[in-house]
């Protein structure tokens, strides 16, 4: 196997926990020609890459090594056949992923392209994150928003913010992603406080979640790093590298492709806007729409891109 770095300069804090730092991580070369994505989050529980790379050399992977072998073998074989993954298959359609740094502006422009759902990253200051958010929503009155705090607030926390949204703010709130870390009793009381709940925390055995309080919850899937799930869940990218998306792409238009449009959830599968432009992103283009832009070629595309990258050996 062979693997390739690269660095992806963020426009902005991508979350509560992340900060507008370069994000690392590498594409991978299988032996079968396939090509897969590996971008750990270490603040938000991953293996630091260098683990990542050592346990996949070893013959052990990691979590998301894991996966991102998955990819390439799935990769490869299209490409053997000079097929693309995406063949066949329905993308679904996606939010509008914003950074905390989003602006009425950004948001309005992404209205006029169609977008009709916001996914907002959060900071755990109430007041101001109310404020903030009353505000980018009254710029597009007909959108629904999920909002993500990554774990960073207490039960009080989480109950104070919903009780300072207006009521009809609270009506908008598609779901609230993490407000805090999974206990029963917590989001038990969440949920008895009227707030539509949404995880996607890794947490020890996920599969039992939904059937632990009384009202249902909206999964969030990552597939760089699930490897499956149930359910009508909302597949999201890892705010990783193109590749990473396509591969999102795919995993979500995989389990959706025959399924009732009109019961399929928004994705999250459009996040290259966050970072500066790179070739793979700018393949993608810049300019859109709730509609995943698939690109050209075989397996999860890029071509002519992938070969040209400088490769090593793992």
């Amino acid at each position: 196997m062979q693997y390739s770095p690269y660095t992806l300069y963020p426009l902005g804090a991508l979350s509560a926990r992340a900060a507008a730092q370069p994000r690392q991580g590498v594409l991978l070369r299988g032996d079968n020609g396939g090509y897969a994505c590996l971008q750990p989050w270490p603040e938000l529980g991953d293996a630091p890459l260098e683990y990542e790379l050592d346990a996949l050399r070893d013959g052990t992977p990691l979590r998301l090594g894991a996966r991102a072998l998955k990819c390439v073998e799935l990769d490869g074989a299209a490409r053997a056949k000079g097929e693309s993954l995406f063949a066949g298959l329905r993308v679904p359609r996606s939010h509008a992923t914003l950074p905390v740094s989003a602006t009425p502006g950004q948001v309005y422009n992404l209205h006029q392209r169609g977008f009709r759902v916001g996914k907002i990253k959060v900071v755990p200051k109430l007041a101001a994150t109310v404020e903030r958010l009353v505000n980018l929503a009254s710029m597009v009155p007909d959108w629904k928003w999920r909002v993500d705090f990554n774990c960073t607030l207490s039960l009080e926390d989480a109950l104070q913010f919903w009780e300072m949204l207006p009521p009809a703010m609270r009506q908008r709130i598609d779901f609230v992603e993490d407000p805090c870390y999974y206990d029963v009793a917590v989001w038990q009381a969440l949920q008895d406080a009227g707030m539509p709940l949404g995880y996607d925390m890794p947490v020890q055995n996920e599969s039992i979640i939904p059937q632990r309080t009384t009202k249902p919850m909206m999964r969030l899937v990552k597939p760089a790093r699930h490897m499956s799930t149930t359910g009508m869940p909302v597949f999201t990218s890892y705010m990783d590298h193109p590749l990473g998306q396509c591969w999102a792409a795919y995993n979500a238009a995989a389990y959706y492709t025959g399924k009732p449009e009109a019961e399929v959830p928004f994705c999250g599968l459009l996040t290259h806007l966050n970072y500066k432009p790179n070739p793979f992103s700018e393949q993608l283009g810049f300019n859109i729409t709730p509609d995943f832009p698939v690109p050209a070629g075989t397996g999860l595309g890029f071509d002519a891109l992938l070969a040209a990258l400088p490769w090593k050996s793992l």
